[in-house]
């Protein structure tokens, strides 16, 4: 499915908790299709976030975005996937990646073939969420005698990947209910990203007619450009020297390897890599600026292909003011695709 859907929104764990229930709570009165919380690794849990949204909203889509197949054990994450839906009564969305490198590295972990591990990751976990007693064994994962104790509310609740290459997107629409492109994607990225997708469906004969791709965007929303620039840069710091250097969500942003590369280097020897960061890449790589500015950049994304633009008020911003004006100044004003 191609053309605009809904508009959501998303935090990351860096606000406290009080926070997401706030951002769930209006996002859901002010008429957004979903409410979306990251699972960056070492900030606040985003499962935690995602139970306490769906306890103070009843109507809103749940996301999560994303666990991985190397800290949980697929039987662990059926659990938490059949609660979590359970409580928000079916409003839920997972989200499954191969996890950030670094963060993965910080924990001793390896990330070895990931497309494997999480193709047999989403198996096992929709087997043991069919409330059936499952025995599995396959080069990830074993499970012998597992079964919940209580009866999932779903038994096929929508699992999302999140792959930036082309390999993972092809997964993705093989297997996928839909996909979650990385923050700083770009409307060249998610052309990119929907032909990968089509060849994995075309693999297994699958039709994309209910297929959604969700687009996460970091913004900033300021008619002072110099300070949107700003305050959009300190939060891109936070992940640019986490980048793939050569990856396709650099090379589709403009950014060479070396200087994503210079970005992880500045950052290992302790500098601060905001210099590093120019305003034509803040203003590439996020939704920066005033109201018709930010419209723009999100109508950009919607006319390439994705069809759920999901909005993250970043630090530094006033999170419920800006999901206030995207909804008065920004989606009446969206033209679908």
């Amino acid at each position: 499915m191609q053309g605009y859907k809904e508009f959501g929104v998303a935090m990351t764990g860096v606000f406290p908790v009080k926070d997401a229930i706030e951002l769930a709570m209006s996002a859901e009165k002010l008429g957004f299709g979903s409410v979306w919380f990251a699972e960056d690794y070492f900030f606040r849990g985003g499962i935690p976030y995602m139970a306490a949204g769906a306890m103070a909203t009843e109507k809103i889509r749940i996301g999560l975005g994303v666990v991985n197949p190397y800290s949980r054990h697929p039987a662990l994450i059926a659990m938490e996937f059949a609660t979590l839906d359970e409580l928000s009564n079916k409003r839920t969305v997972f989200g499954l990646g191969s996890g950030v490198p670094y963060w993965m590295s910080q924990m001793g972990y390896s990330v070895k073939k990931p497309l494997s591990r999480t193709r047999s990751c989403v198996e096992l976990v929709r087997k043991i969420m069919s409330g059936e007693l499952i025995n599995h064994k396959d080069a990830f994962f074993e499970a012998k005698d597992v079964q919940l104790i209580f009866e999932p509310v779903r038994k096929n609740p929508p699992i999302y990947l999140a792959f930036e290459g082309k390999m993972g997107l092809s997964l993705a629409g093989e297997i996928a209910d839909g996909v979650i492109l990385s923050i700083f994607n770009t409307a060249s990225y998610v052309k990119f990203a929907w032909a990968r997708i089509r060849e994995g469906a075309k693999k297994v004969g699958r039709k994309l007619d209910e297929y959604e791709m969700v687009s996460y965007l970091p913004m900033v929303i300021d008619y002072d450009l110099d300070k949107a620039i700003t305050i959009a840069r300190e939060f891109m710091k936070l992940y640019l020297p986490h980048s793939q250097p050569g990856g396709p969500l650099m090379e589709h942003a403009g950014i060479s390897k070396e200087t994503t590369i210079a970005f992880k280097e500045a950052e290992s020897a302790g500098e601060d890599i905001a210099s590093l960061i120019t305003d034509e890449m803040v203003l590439t790589l996020g939704v920066v600026g005033d109201s018709e500015s930010c419209l723009n950049q999100i109508q950009e994304i919607v006319d390439a292909g994705a069809n759920t633009p999901v909005l993250f008020p970043v630090p530094g911003t006033q999170v419920i003011p800006t999901v206030e004006t995207i909804a008065k100044d920004i989606i009446p004003h969206m033209n679908p695709s």
